[in-house]
C-alpha cells in the first residue's frame, strides 16, 4: 500500500507537508499521469503551466489560473479576450519559462512549488531543472514530481523524519561537492555521520526498512529521491478506483 493517500493530496506528502502557500508548476516535459497532477493540485492554491504546458486545458483536472513563458511554444494559440488562464508573457531568453514562472510565483509571496513536466524528453532540460532546487533554495521549498519518484532537497543542518512504508527505495545524492554529517537511519544501508560527495560512494537505491525514515544533514545538500510505491506500477495501484 502506498504512503500517499489520494483523498488528502498533496498537502499530506510525508515527504513534503503543506507549510504555507503552495503552487503546482507544470512544466513542457513528459506530462504527468491526470491522478498524480489531481493529486498534487488538491494540496495548492494556485495552479501555473509554463508556456504550452498542458495546452489545450480541457483534459487537466482543473484549468491553469496562469500561464506564463516567453510562449514560442504557444505562438497563434493564444486566445486573447476569452474566459479562461492570465496569459503572462516574459521575453527574457536568459531564463527558461520554469525560472519565470518560479520568479512570478516568488513575487506573489508564495512559499512552496510542485514541479511537474520537468523531467525526460531532453536531458539538458532536466538537468537545469533540478540545479533550480539549489538556486532558489533560500526563497522556495520545491519537490520536482516526476512519474515515479519525488524529489526534494534537504540543506545543510536539516533532520527529518518521514513516515514511508518499509521496502519504498529512495536515492541520495550530493548536490554541489562535499556533504558531511549525513546518516540515515530505518535504512537497509545505513550511514552514520559520512562524507558523500558526487562520484561516489554510491547511494542509489536504499530501501527502508523501518518507518519513519530519518535523514539529517551536516554540511552541504543532498537532492533526496522517494518512490511513491513498492514496484514501478504504483500510479495505476494507488489511484484505480474501488
Amino acid at each position: 500500500m502506498s504512503h500517499y493517500d489520494p483523498e488528502t493530496g498533496g498537502a499530506s506528502c510525508p515527504i513534503f507537508r503543506k507549510k504555507g502557500k503552495r503552487a503546482v508548476v507544470l512544466c513542457n516535459g513528459p506530462q504527468p499521469p491526470v491522478p498524480l497532477l489531481d493529486y498534487w493540485l488538491k494540496g495548492a492554491d494556485i495552479f501555473v503551466c509554463a508556456d504550452a504546458a498542458g495546452h489545450p486545458y480541457d483534459h487537466l483536472p482543473r484549468e491553469p489560473d496562469v500561464v506564463i513563458g516567453d510562449f514560442d511554444s504557444l505562438a497563434g494559440r493564444i486566445l486573447s479576450g476569452r474566459d479562461g488562464p492570465k496569459f503572462l508573457q516574459v521575453a527574457d531568453q536568459y531564463t527558461t519559462d520554469s525560472e519565470k514562472a518560479l520568479l512570478y510565483l516568488i513575487g506573489e509571496g508564495f512559499e512552496e512549488v510542485i514541479l511537474m513536466g520537468s523531467t525526460g524528453w531532453r536531458l539538458d532540460h532536466t538537468l537545469y531543472n533540478v540545479q533550480l532546487l539549489e538556486r532558489f533554495a533560500d526563497q522556495l521549498r520545491i519537490l520536482i514530481a516526476g512519474h515515479h519518484a519525488d524529489t526534494v532537497r534537504l540543506g545543510a543542518g536539516s533532520q527529518v523524519s518521514w513516515d514511508i512504508s518499509p521496502g519504498v527505495l529512495f536515492s541520495v545524492i550530493p548536490m554541489c561537492g562535499l556533504v558531511t554529517g549525513v546518516t540515515f537511519e530505518g535504512a537497509m544501508y545505513p550511514l552514520l555521520g559520512e562524507t558523500l560527495e558526487p562520484g561516489g560512494p554510491a547511494t542509489i537505491s536504499n530501501r527502508v526498512t523501518m518507518s519513519p525514515l530519518l535523514i539529517s544533514v551536516g554540511t552541504g545538500a543532498l537532492l533526496v529521491a522517494v518512490d511513491r510505491e513498492l514496484g514501478p506500477d504504483f500510479i495505476e495501484d494507488i489511484f484505480e478506483e474501488e
